[in-house]
């Protein structure tokens, strides 16, 4: 199994301003994945999603993100075990 960060990201709380267009025409937006300080908070969150403001000279907080586990939750090759196919 493999681990991944999952959350919310709260798009109420983006400035239309800071949305700007790449090389390609495509509207972006620049956020920064960031890792709590301390670690772990009480819900289990390990990082945030942050976004700066230049203009204002303030973070912007949209979400967090916890760790959660996901892949196939079958028996592995490696434990000698295989799923019958019908081929």
């Amino acid at each position: 199994m493999a681990t991944k960060l999952r959350g919310m990201l709260n798009l109420s709380k983006i400035d239309k301003s800071l949305i700007t267009t790449n090389t390609k025409g495509d509207k972006v937006l620049w956020v920064d994945v960031v890792p709590n300080y301390g670690g772990e908070d009480q819900y289990g969150n390990t990082h945030s999603i942050q976004l700066y403001n230049k203009a204002t000279r303030s973070t912007i907080y949209l979400g967090n993100l916890r760790p959660q586990e996901f892949g196939t939750a079958g028996a592995t090759e490696s434990e000698g075990t295989t799923e019958d196919l019908p081929f």
